[in-house]
């Protein structure tokens, strides 16, 4: 079992520790802090969805993350081979300072390997009637990550690697209207705390601001939001970086028991990269998910992801969270 697997077994054991106390009382459900777990996307500032803990309390989450991809495209002069997969574990912690203001920051630590998921994917894919591809198809020893452009290599990778990824800081305000609805505008940041050559970091200070509002009547939860990325220079690809990059998530949750919850998020994206195939062309991902409330200061959600459209993205990711509310 790899470390960050590892990561994954202990969010689990966490949650079968925490106690059951109390009647479940969320503040207001919030969004899934699922990615897009493209390597070159998680290296750059794309900021996660907001979370807004109640005045003066802390939020801390813990986030385990899997995907594995194998595939090969061409674009005119431009070339990609992909075949890896990556595991993300991420821990963030967000206070809020009044019922207006809160802050948070963000990091993670990414391994790049040839993974285990390979015929689990291939039998889902078999499942539901999908296709697999390139994989198995590509005579790759994984991992081995390659990126060309009129034959010169921007990017290659042929080893196991793993290191921190950047540090994502973002500032929220929010207004409060009905019962237990919201609204708010946050201003993100990344700072460089990776390394380009890992593929965890892009290099470069990045800045973000996004809109968002969630809606819940109690048992249903309505999420939208919508902002663009600012890239700054960007030593992974160089020339290929886009400036501006816009991002939109749409989000239903819906609470059928006390104690759980079922979750849907759309997280979309544009182009972070020009004139490479379609792996770095605008993006999105259909994240399903379940909830389950510990008392009213915790909460473990399992989910799962698809690219679409397909070949964008990595292929299917696998997710687990937990999200500890402090006073």
């Amino acid at each position: 079992m790899s470390k960050l697997s590892r990561y994954g077994a202990l969010i689990v054991l966490l949650v079968a520790a925490l106690p059951n106390r109390g009647q479940a009382a969320e503040v207001l459900p919030g969004w899934l802090q699922a990615r897009d777990q493209n390597p070159f996307v998680l290296a750059s500032g794309l900021p996660l969805a907001p979370t807004v803990p109640p005045a003066g309390n802390w939020q801390l989450d813990a986030t385990f993350t899997v995907a594995n991809t194998e595939l090969e495209q061409t674009s005119g002069p431009s070339f990609l081979q992909f075949d890896a997969e990556t595991q993300e574990f991420r821990f963030s912690a967000a206070y809020a300072f009044n019922e207006c203001w809160s802050l948070r920051g963000s990091i993670s630590h990414l391994s790049i390997n040839d993974g285990f998921l390979d015929s689990t994917i291939e039998g889902y894919h078999r499942l539901f009637g999908f296709s697999n591809g390139d994989r198995g198809l590509l005579g790759t020893k994984a991992p081995s990550i390659r990126v060309e452009l009129d034959g010169a290599t921007l990017y290659s990778l042929d080893h196991d690697v793993s290191g921190t990824g950047p540090l994502l800081i973002d500032l929220t305000r929010t207004w409060t209207y009905g019962q237990n609805s919201q609204a708010g505008i946050s201003l993100g940041s990344k700072w460089s705390t990776g390394s380009t050559s890992k593929l965890t970091d892009t290099g470069s200070t990045d800045f973000s601001l996004s809109a968002h509002t969630l809606y819940n009547n109690g048992r249903m939860t309505l999420g939208a939001r919508a902002g663009f990325l600012i890239q700054g220079d960007n030593d992974l690809l160089g020339a290929q970086a886009r400036d501006n990059v816009p991002f939109a998530s749409v989000l239903f949750r819906y609470k059928p028991r006390q104690y759980w919850s079922y979750l849907t998020q759309i997280d979309a994206h544009g182009a972070l990269y020009e004139g490479l195939p379609d792996f770095f062309a605008a993006s999105s991902q259909l994240t399903i998910g379940a909830s389950r409330r510990f008392g009213d200061s915790a909460e473990f959600i399992a989910w799962f992801s698809e690219d679409f459209p397909a070949l964008r993205s990595t292929d299917i990711a696998f997710g687990l969270n937990l999200r500890v509310d402090l006073d």
